[in-house]
């Protein structure tokens, strides 16, 4: 490992020390702040609440965007947890960023999104609101996400990514039995064990496989008469379908706002990043059970998210996410080969 791996593995665990849901990552940003200014780069912080937008200025030339994020997750004790990987996802980035502003050469602009508020989809709303894409607008944008592959590995993910959110209410005088119905809707249940997470990562990985279409409902009882509901869905046109059999359930469905959308990767960026990122596997289907609100990133900028393998027990918001360190320098080597690669395309 380099001397900035080392200090990015640290990085790693000081932000696991103390772990801050969304909207809280004052110290995370605060620690990120610090070593990218370090670096030499021009560090704007506050952006969409605790986010940051740091540029590395090469001069003329093309602009590239890479994001990561911030916050923690919720734990079973009331707390907060990294047990999805964005404290290993924000190490990366400063890697990148330290490791390209050592470089020499290098034409053009990389602009970094540390994104506060992914977990509760509010947070690239809220940086874009805030302008982060316009002061300097980016040609392409990229990002990484942990996932339980070879430690090391990387997952390209063309034309698929992850699903969007729908959400709504039902209000009911059979509250438990419209719970119980919305879940029966799901095709497909959550991995309870490393060996059905297995399966799921093979189904991913099958082109036409059992995953190409889906549906995954949650519901949680609110009261005497009120059901929450969660669906994500691929393709998106399944979300009316389930909306219309929700509703033919009984009771009155509520469904305020379109659904959130999916995170869908450029297949020609994705494709075209193979040869910078070493060892490669290709998912031919969306992970059913996660969302990204990269996706409005992507929306608005050509890009990709690449898998980071961080090894077997590196199962995203599991209790027992532990993540393969060895990782941190292997994301840091390959995004930076790919950014000075489209730096000069």
């Amino acid at each position: 490992m380099t001397g900035i791996d080392d200090d990015c593995v640290w990085l790693r665990r000081e932000i696991q020390r103390a772990p801050e849901l969304a909207g809280q990552e004052r110290r995370t940003a605060g620690l990120v702040a610090e070593q990218l200014r370090a670096a030499g780069l021009d560090v704007t912080t506050g952006v969409g609440g605790h986010g940051i937008v740091a540029v590395l200025d090469g001069g003329d030339g093309p602009v590239i965007g890479y994001r990561a994020d911030l916050d923690a997750v919720p734990d079973e004790q009331g707390g907060a947890a990294h047990i999805c990987g964005h404290d290993v996802h924000t190490a990366v980035g400063v890697g990148i960023a330290r490791t390209l502003a050592q470089a020499a050469g290098a034409r053009g602009k990389v602009v970094f999104y540390f994104q506060p508020a992914e977990e509760n989809l509010e947070g690239a709303r809220a940086m874009i609101a805030d302008g982060a894409l316009d002061r300097l607008v980016p040609d392409e944008v990229y990002a990484l996400h942990c996932a339980p592959l070879p430690a090391g590995t990387f997952g390209i993910m063309p034309g698929t990514g992850l699903p969007g959110l729908d959400t709504g209410t039902v209000v009911t005088g059979e509250p438990e039995r419209v719970a119980a119905a919305v879940e029966a809707l799901s095709t497909v249940a959550y991995p309870q064990s490393p060996e059905e997470y297995e399966r799921i990562v093979a189904d991913l990985l099958t082109p036409g496989g059992p995953l190409a279409t889906f549906v995954v409902t949650h519901a949680q009882v609110e009261d005497a008469r009120r059901v929450r509901v969660w669906v994500r869905a691929w393709p998106p046109e399944r979300y009316a379908e389930v909306r219309e059999r929700i509703r033919a359930l009984g009771g009155a469905a509520d469904f305020p706002a379109p659904p959130f959308p999916a995170m869908v990767c450029d297949p020609g960026l994705s494709r075209s990043a193979v040869p910078h990122l070493g060892q490669v596997v290709e998912s031919h289907a969306m992970f059913p059970f996660n969302g990204e609100d990269f996706a409005l990133f992507l929306e608005r900028v050509p890009g990709a998210m690449f898998y980071l393998g961080v090894g077997p027990e590196g199962i995203p918001h599991h209790p027992g996410f532990t993540p393969d360190e060895s990782a941190i320098g292997a994301g840091i080597a390959a995004m930076t080969r790919l950014l000075r690669a489209r730096q000069s395309a």
